[in-house]
């Protein structure tokens, strides 16, 4: 168990890809901490985790508010003993997809507040308690780099969170801590379940691995990059999108160069 006594954060970790990121790491051996923001989902959570038995701790806030934030990462001492890994994997979307003229400054700053603000004020407070050999992951998205109609906000808090890996990387190697991203594509989540049929018919003709992925399949790039197989990579961000992002043209668009 390549995890085994380490202690390990994951905010957004309710449902969908940060309730597999935990799983994962519960299957390889470290205590958990499951972080969302209501905490009625984050009890559920535990619940359905602690089935797999180890060590799992409930850990609510809100990642809007700097003083929440900071009671989190003061509760992984008193609660595990300290903070190994930190997966910044908390996203919110407000109001789904609308276009530009009718994305207000409200829903701008609230986007920004969660997704890039929530990212630095974690990763700061947990730096304060993290030992050498640490490390920091963030989830960030194709959107980063590959614009996404009607998602503005969402996708440029997501080019936001790969410069801060970057600078944060460069920032923290001194004191021995890593810091990485992973960039999914097309998710199966529970938001779009119910039309997997559909969406996995389109998958299959847009993406070179023909099918979107599962949670399982980010996890695994974020265990990866948390192991000590990666000791040696930071202010890396790592493509998990079946090759949709290497792509020039979609195939609907080969016939017309």
């Amino acid at each position: 168990m390549r995890f085994a006594g380490r202690r390990v954060l994951i905010t957004g970790a309710a449902r969908n890809i940060g309730l597999d990121i935990a799983r994962r790491f519960l299957a390889e051996g470290a205590a958990v901490a499951v972080n969302d923001l209501d905490p009625d989902d984050v009890r559920a959570a535990v619940e359905n985790l602690a089935g797999d038995g180890g060590t799992v701790l409930a850990a609510p806030a809100d990642l809007a508010d700097p003083a929440a934030i900071e009671s989190m990462i003061a509760s992984m001492v008193v609660g595990l003993g300290g903070l190994d890994v930190l997966i910044n994997n908390a996203a919110v979307q407000y109001q789904g997809r609308v276009p530009f003229a009718e994305l207000s400054l409200a829903d701008w700053d609230a986007t920004f507040t969660v997704n890039a603000r929530g990212t630095f004020l974690c990763t700061a407070a947990a730096a304060k308690i993290m030992r050498p050999g640490s490390s920091v992951i963030n989830v960030s998205s194709i959107g980063a780099t590959k614009a996404h109609r009607r998602a503005l906000a969402y996708d440029s808090t997501k080019g936001a969170i790969e410069a801060f890996t970057r600078a944060a990387a460069l920032e923290l190697a001194p004191q021995g801590i890593r810091v990485n991203a992973v960039a999914p594509g097309a998710v199966i989540t529970d938001r779009n379940r119910d039309r997997t049929d559909d969406l996995q018919d389109r998958h299959r003709a847009q993406i070179p691995l023909g099918r979107a992925a599962t949670g399982a399949d980010i996890a695994a790039a974020v265990s990866f990059l948390a192991s000590p197989d990666a000791d040696y990579i930071t202010g890396h961000v790592l493509a998990v999108d079946g090759g949709l992002g290497i792509q020039a043209r979609q195939p609907s668009e080969e016939a017309n160069p």
